[in-house]
């Protein structure tokens, strides 16, 4: 899907999936390292928000495009453009 300054719309079919999950009207959003999970049941340190197919997120500020994958009871975003992360002590890729 497509990301504009950290801000996309959940495709009807996910969010309609979720909207038939959601009991009281909202979600659990819990935002790891790479990964945005959106979540019908409550998250360990995620945030109560309402559920809305308009999402925006700042760590998401600089893709333009992002996947998800659907786990049912909640899904989870990721950058799909986004620059590889080396984890640091480790050697630089061969070219």
């Amino acid at each position: 899907m497509v990301c504009r300054n950290g801000t996309f719309i959940l495709p009807e079919s996910v969010y309609r999936a979720l909207e038939a999950l959601v009991t009281n009207g909202f979600v659990y959003l819990r935002q790891d390292e790479d990964t945005l999970t959106i979540s019908t049941t409550r998250l360990v340190g995620g945030q109560r928000r309402p559920l809305n197919a308009r999402v925006r997120v700042q760590m998401f500020r600089t893709a333009t495009r992002l996947g998800i994958v659907d786990l049912r009871d909640s899904i989870r975003v990721m950058a799909l453009n986004a620059t590889a992360r080396v984890p640091s002590g480790s050697p630089p890729a061969a070219r």
